[in-house]
C-alpha cells in the first residue's frame, strides 16, 4: 500500500511552471503625464525621431519597400488630431465656463496716469490737434 503522489507532483509542476513563466512586477509611475508631454509623445509614436529613423533596419525596410514614412506621419497626425479634439471636448463640456490661466498683460497703466515729471520720450507721444 504505497502513497500515490501523481496529483501532488502534477500540482507542484504546475506551480513551478507558473512561477517561472510569470512576468516580473514593476512599480507604477506615480507622476501623472502632462498634456504637453502626452502630445509630444504622440507626434513621434509611429514615425519616430531623427535618430530612430536612421537605424540600419529602418533604412533596409525603406529600400525593400516595407516601410512608408508618409504613412507613419499620417498615423501620427491622426493620433495627435484625435487627442487634441478629445482634450478640447473635455475642456468645453466639463463646465459652462472655459477656464484658462490669465496671461500677464503689459497694459496695466496708461500715459494719462503716468507722473508728469517723467514725460514720454521724444517721438512716442500722440499729438491731438483741434480742428
Amino acid at each position: 500500500m504505497g502513497i500515490q503522489l501523481n496529483h501532488i507532483s502534477g500540482l507542484t509542476l504546475a506551480l513551478l511552471a507558473a512561477a517561472v513563466i510569470a512576468p516580473a512586477g514593476h512599480a507604477q509611475d506615480t507622476a501623472p503625464q502632462t498634456i504637453p508631454d502626452a502630445l509630444d509623445a504622440l507626434t513621434t509614436t509611429y514615425s519616430g525621431d531623427f535618430f530612430r529613423n536612421r537605424g540600419i533596419t529602418r533604412q533596409a525596410k525603406r529600400i525593400l519597400g516595407l516601410d512608408f514614412p508618409e504613412r507613419a506621419l499620417e498615423w501620427d497626425s491622426n493620433a495627435t488630431s484625435a487627442a487634441v479634439r478629445d482634450i478640447l471636448l473635455l475642456q468645453n463640456t466639463s463646465d459652462p465656463t472655459i477656464r484658462v490661466p490669465d496671461l500677464a498683460t503689459p497694459f496695466t497703466s496708461s500715459l494719462l496716469t503716468s507722473p508728469v515729471g517723467a514725460g514720454p520720450s521724444i517721438g512716442s507721444e500722440f499729438i491731438f490737434e483741434s480742428f
